[in-house]
């Protein structure tokens, strides 16, 4: 279990409590500036918070070795950048670096990255001759190659076409099915209501919903968070939003 105790960051993080199950899909929403990715940074414990802490089973992450815990928990944040300009699969490569593994093994990990973003074409292209989706699946990958127990990624589906964001949110049930805990900071509310078992909404850095997407998505939610009329269309599992 993935847990904010009280995590309070200045004025972007007010005292928020929430305990993440393994095994599900949790999205984080909430209109700009609501302290979406100044939360998943807390939870990854890669920020000094004020008061509060995160916790990973039990344990309190901050506290934890540098090592274990990137072994448990793969973040990406919103924009990466990269020193250098090497291939994709040297990209994808570097998320084993918390592992004191075989070759072989390394090679297994980085080859099922690559296969299920679908990059195995690029493998040996340099990252500077991406486009902009493909650099965005190539930073994941990495994460990916590391084999985590979460994954917490900030907006994976921007700067991606429509057939790749369907295909990386089946891969995240996929992971979530085998156990692992995702938690993605989302703009898109449909996308969220459609594949997320879990939303938590932001406003002004606390926690306003918490629960199943059509409850803490319901219109009404989003007209007091959002500031908007919105009303929802079509059936559970591929609903869209109507809005004003």
């Amino acid at each position: 279990m993935l847990q904010a105790q009280g995590l309070t960051l200045g004025r972007r993080i007010i005292g928020i409590d929430a305990a993440l199950a393994p095994g599900q899909v949790t999205a984080i929403c909430g209109p700009n500036g609501a302290g979406k990715s100044t939360l998943l940074a807390s939870l990854a414990a890669l920020l000094p918070v004020d008061a509060g802490r995160a916790l990973l089973d039990g344990q309190d992450l901050a506290r934890l070795p540098p090592r274990q815990r990137a072994q448990a928990i793969g973040y990406l944040p919103q924009s990466a950048e990269l020193a250098w300009d090497v291939s994709v699969a040297t990209l994808a490569g570097l998320g084993r670096l918390p592992w004191s593994t075989s070759a072989a093994d390394n090679a297994a990990a980085v080859d099922a990255a690559l296969a299920a973003l679908q990059l195995d074409a690029l493998r040996g292209r340099p990252v500077s001759q991406l486009s902009g989706g493909e650099r965005a699946r190539a930073l994941l990958a990495r994460v990916l190659a590391g084999q985590p127990r979460w994954l917490l990624a900030d907006e994976p589906l921007a700067n991606l076409d429509l057939a790749h964001q369907l295909a990386l949110l089946a891969h995240f049930r996929r992971l979530a099915g085998q156990g692992l805990g995702v938690v993605l900071v989302m703009h898109d509310l449909a996308q969220a209501m459609n594949h997320a078992d879990r939303v938590l909404v932001l406003r002004e850095g606390r926690l306003a919903e918490d629960g199943p997407p059509e409850t803490a998505l319901r219109a009404e939610a989003i007209s007091a968070n959002w500031g908007v009329a919105a009303r929802w269309l079509g059936d559970v599992g591929s609903r869209a939003l109507a809005v004003g």
